[in-house]
């Protein structure tokens, strides 16, 4: 990955230059107005995706919607776009709304068209779905998210008004393996105090699973007032998806997954930002110092990226949401990663990470009590080495970037 071109996709400024080259904006049939930077996914060394929250003036009068930008890695990637029907809900067709530049080698679409997302347009087409589920009647479609190039999750409301359903839309080939252990943890979580998303139908044509929703607030929403109490039914809900079967789970995660992402990370990091090297090394080498041994317990069913907006807080029950990276590993690698992000939540929101502190020592002695076999320093590892790993995706994020200094430190704190 070139760091040019990196910056260059973190720049509103450049981009807005560059997604001019899109026919709907380089013909006068559009205008854009004004653009911002919305969301970023990125696999170091392999993936870089941008999206931007774009306003445009139409013929048919001013909208909002998102653009979406991915470095190609090579000139095999200049093929074209798969074409699919226009669907119903978009308002322009593929060969207006995308187009491949060569410098830097971008793709670039107007919402709905995403290259590695080739279906999107035709899951937003509420009659398409539901022609695919069979006898299903769908009054609409809207979108909850969007992440460029791996996902966009939808809402669909049942005509009747009875109720939702939730779409998530992947890469091709990517949803099959998705769907088959969300349905095999959803079974065996049928009977347990915490509430797991039934899968309702995965739809291979449209690489799109549906699932029903679950009651409940965003455990996001209730972080500023949150209670070592409301900590203890988190650990409680975490300690028992721990303990489902993992038998119908394929992929197994260890401290030398983590670390292989957590290197990729500081090098692409330590590339774009120089001033943050030293602090990277550091950090990277005291997780060096403190690796875990191989588990000696049998592997637990892990979420893997378990944290605040992955949790509904609902009155009986709490809600576990997004098992798109459910694994084998340890689990001691959610409880590190969820008491990681109270120290972020901390700083976002202006105070000092030992704010996070009463709250992260709820949790983890909660679910200690509730599991007694974790271990507190593989909690402390991977803890650290989630820190690291915020330190370096927020780094990328301009308003955030401020944060990473202080997350490295935090990564280095944590094994202390």
């Amino acid at each position: 990955m070139n760091p040019e071109h990196i910056r260059i996709l973190l720049d509103a400024d450049a981009m807005h230059r560059l997604l001019g080259a899109i026919p709907l904006l380089a013909e006068g049939d559009a205008r854009l107005t004004a653009m911002s930077l919305d969301r970023l996914w990125v696999k170091p060394g392999r993936h870089f995706h941008a999206s931007y929250r774009v306003a445009l003036v139409t013929e048919a009068g001013p909208c909002e919607t998102h653009a979406c930008a991915g470095l190609r890695r090579s000139e095999r990637e200049l093929s074209p776009v798969r074409q699919t029907p226009p669907p119903g809900p978009a308002s322009w067709d593929l060969e207006r709304a995308t187009v491949r530049v060569k410098s830097p080698p971008l793709t670039l679409a107007l919402f709905p068209w995403d290259a590695r997302l080739p279906t999107l347009p035709l899951a937003l087409d509420p009659e398409r779905v539901a022609a695919a589920l069979g006898g299903v009647r769908l009054g609409g479609c809207a979108v909850a998210g969007y992440w460029p190039g791996i996902r966009c999750q939808l809402r669909y409301d049942l005509e009747d008004a009875t109720g939702i359903v939730y779409g998530k839309v992947f890469p091709e080939g990517a949803g099959h393996a998705i769907a088959v252990a969300q349905t095999a943890v959803t079974r065996d979580a049928a009977s347990t105090p915490f509430a797991i998303p039934r899968v309702r139908a995965y739809l291979p044509r449209l690489n799109l699973l549906l699932t029903e929703p679950v009651e409940g607030e965003p455990l996001l929403d209730l972080l500023p007032d949150a209670t070592p109490a409301l900590m203890e039914r988190v650990a409680t809900a975490l300690a028992g998806f721990h303990a489902l079967p993992t038998a119908e789970v394929e992929r197994r995660f260890g401290p030398a997954e983590d670390l292989a992402i957590v290197h990729s990370w500081v090098d692409l990091i330590g590339t774009l930002f120089p001033r943050l090297v030293a602090p990277l090394a550091a950090a990277l080498a005291a997780v060096h110092r403190r690796v875990p041994p191989d588990a000696i317990a049998p592997p637990a069913l892990v979420h893997r990226d378990f944290y605040d907006k992955q949790v509904l807080v609902g009155a009986s029950r709490i809600g576990l949401l997004d098992l798109d990276t459910v694994c084998q590993g340890d689990a001691e690698i959610d409880v590190g990663n969820f008491s990681a992000h109270l120290v972020l939540r901390a700083l976002q929101g202006g105070a000092g990470a030992e704010s996070a502190r009463p709250l992260a020592e709820a949790l983890i002695a909660a679910y200690r009590a509730a599991r007694p076999a974790a271990d507190p320093r593989r909690v402390a590892w991977y803890r650290s080495t989630a820190l690291l790993r915020l330190a370096c995706v927020y780094a990328l994020r301009p308003w955030w970037h401020a944060l990473a200094p202080v997350l490295l430190d935090e990564s280095q704190r944590a094994l202390n």
